[in-house]
């Protein structure tokens, strides 16, 4: 019996070896297509798009809160407020799939409507953007359990992705979304969650310069920034939002992993992301002399966060949910 039982366990510790082997190598070939992928890809600038005289960020889901009555969590929604346009810039996870969920829960404090949105902006379809597991598994997304009705909105997405009555547009190029608002097309990235393709926001303040507004930062920092200097010529002002940097740990555990870090970042399982990688990125970001960054805490952690804060000073704004970052003219 007991040497039946070492076969069995040795089988199985195998066939464990087998599965980790088989996801880092698809991890490394996806990673390698992903690389020429977009090394290939000539994207066409997005020229004289205009400008809004005032941004305004408004989180309404993220990991910290600017008060106890707001809740928080491990996902990602922004209200962009332009001169002309309010875009709903993803709609969480709605981590217990609860009603109401956090985001329609700080909507309401908040007093911002579904109706007083004109636009959905989908930045990659991981269910901490969506609204959940099953919003991801069906290519869709959603602000609570139920998919209220969205008249009269627009919803630019990454990938084909659908919503009752809506006709959402597939932004896999540079888009143009409004009057100083585009996006930046999709950017490929293999991780061993598996392929994702993610988009961000760009917001052209005037006297300013562009805002990048992200997500997740799946699309990695340099590629963001090589992204950015190929479609559009004005200067980079500043970038706020999620730029995943989950060390030394990140806000999802699976099996007492940091799942963020071996799963959703570096290039496998056997190279995550390393705090050596943090400080390259933020040394690049640095060099751009930006006038204002942020860093969502939900894929970034408070470590990462403290030495943005520091190195930044002036320049640098917390994510909170609750707490605005407005940018408009110089004094």
């Amino acid at each position: 019996m007991l040497r039946v039982l070492v076969w069995v366990l040795g089988l199985l510790v195998l066939l464990a070896m087998a599965g980790i082997v088989a996801v880092e190598l698809r991890t490394r070939s996806g990673g390698r297509k992903a690389e020429e992928q977009f090394a290939a890809h000539e994207p066409l600038p997005v020229s004289d798009f205009g400008t809004t005289k005032t941004l305004s960020i408004l989180p309404l889901v993220d990991w910290h809160t600017s008060s106890p009555e707001l809740r928080g969590e491990m996902g990602v929604s922004y209200l962009i407020e332009t001169d002309e346009h309010r875009i709903l810039f993803d709609v969480g996870q709605n981590t217990l799939q609860e009603s109401p969920s956090p985001l329609e829960h700080n909507m309401k404090a908040l007093g911002v409507t579904i109706d007083s949105i004109d636009t959905l902006f989908i930045s990659h379809n991981h269910f901490d953007h969506v609204g959940g597991k099953q919003r991801q598994k069906d290519r869709t997304f959603s602000m609570g359990l139920e998919q209220v009705a969205l008249p009269d909105v627009r919803a630019f997405v990454p990938i084909p992705m659908t919503y009752p009555g809506l006709s959402p547009v597939h932004a896999a190029e540079p888009t143009l979304i409004g009057n100083g608002v585009a996006s930046t097309g999709t950017i490929p990235r293999q991780l061993v969650f598996g392929w994702i393709d993610e988009q961000a926001l760009v917001v052209h303040v005037a006297e300013r310069g562009a805002v990048l507004i992200v997500g997740c930062g799946h699309q990695t920092i340099p590629k963001l920034l090589e992204r950015y200097d190929q479609v559009f010529s004005e200067p980079l002002y500043g970038i706020v939002g999620g730029l995943h940097f989950p060390v030394p740990e990140g806000r999802l555990k699976m099996l007492g992993l940091n799942a963020q870090r071996i799963l959703a970042s570096g290039q496998g399982i056997f190279a995550p992301i390393t705090m050596d990688d943090v400080k390259a990125n933020l040394a690049s970001l640095e060099a751009r002399k930006l006038g204002l960054i942020g860093v969502g805490g939900h894929d970034s952690s408070d470590e990462v966060i403290a030495m943005f804060s520091e190195a930044f000073d002036d320049a640098y704004r917390h994510i909170r949910v609750g707490e605005r970052v407005v940018i408009g003219p110089p004094e």
